[in-house]
């Protein structure tokens, strides 16, 4: 047997390089619908959450006559109540009402994500949600550059 007639054993540089490339490609590629997947999914979140919370509001507004009070959002959301609205940790004759959540949810997305405190009336101040006690809107407190893969503006779902 010749040193030529010998089966080749191992893989040249060139091919070794080829799948080096192909691979960091494919890569690449995954990468990218990830990232966009990881978008889809906080907004999809937020839209959920939203959902949740304002279908609370709208209970706690039946059978209270009122919203809840920003300085008292999270207690009067996540306790039992009384007419009036007040709290206790106890369900009893006299807070008979509620709980609507069992916490206030954080914010999925933007700059402001992960923070469950509720703020006053303004959308550049505080962070997390963004709610108003006399009408009852509920939304992130985001601005108006943070937006979801397609563009819509976080703050006006």
């Amino acid at each position: 047997m010749t040193a030529s007639s010998r089966p080749r054993r191992g893989f040249t540089l060139i091919e070794i390089l080829m799948v080096v490339v192909i691979l960091g490609v494919l890569a690449t590629v995954i990468i990218g619908l990830f990232s966009n997947a990881t978008g889809d999914a906080a907004g999809s979140a937020l839209k959920d959450n939203l959902r949740g919370i304002r279908g609370a509001l709208q209970v706690y507004y039946a059978q209270h006559g009122a919203y809840p009070a920003v300085s008292t959002f999270d207690a009067q959301m996540t306790q039992y109540s009384d007419v009036a609205g007040n709290t206790s940790t106890a369900m009893t004759s006299t807070y008979r009402f509620g709980p609507y959540m069992l916490q206030v949810p954080p914010l999925p997305v933007g700059a402001n994500r992960g923070n469950a405190t509720v703020t006053g009336t303004t959308y550049s101040s505080g962070f997390g949600w963004q709610y108003d006690s006399a009408t009852g809107d509920f939304h992130a407190n985001c601005p108006d550059s943070e937006t979801d893969a397609q563009g819509n503006v976080y703050h006006l779902f």
